[in-house]
């Protein structure tokens, strides 16, 4: 840690009106803890620096650097070419092909063809067809 955060936590604490022992207690931390701190000879670990933050009611920017970050930018998009759009569309028809729940559909067939025509013997064969379906869906590229 170096001096000038330190100078910062002594003077955040005497703005309070907190003594070290008191920020200690309200911390959890020693009272000797508190004064390496103070004296940049230790630093605060990631829980106590946002304990200290939101017992200062101030961003952690705030009680690092001094001063309030700047907002972050919105990161400026490329504009998608065709290829990209066709490729999300594959995507989504991809997604939708996997999340068909295409075993009971199956089971529906057999069982209204062997409940309604009597074929129980030949229509367990398209039970077969269940893993060429979703390998066919996952390799869509």
């Amino acid at each position: 840690m170096n001096l000038t955060i330190a100078n910062r936590l002594v003077e955040l604490r005497q703005t309070l009106g907190l003594s070290q022992e008191a920020l200690a207690a309200s911390l959890g931390v020693s009272r000797q803890a508190v004064s390496k701190w103070e004296r940049a000879e230790a630093s605060p670990d990631t829980d106590n620096l946002i304990a200290l933050a939101n017992l200062y009611d101030i961003s952690l920017d705030a009680l690092l650097l001094g001063r309030e970050a700047p907002p972050p930018q919105p990161e400026a998009r490329p504009a998608c070419s065709e290829a990209d759009e066709e490729r999300a569309e594959r995507k989504r028809r991809k997604r939708a092909l996997l999340r068909f729940p295409y075993p009971i559909f199956v089971t529906l067939c057999y069982l209204w063809l062997g409940f309604g025509f009597r074929l129980w013997h030949p229509a367990w064969l398209i039970f077969l067809t269940i893993p060429l379906y979703y390998g066919m869906a996952a390799g869509m590229d």
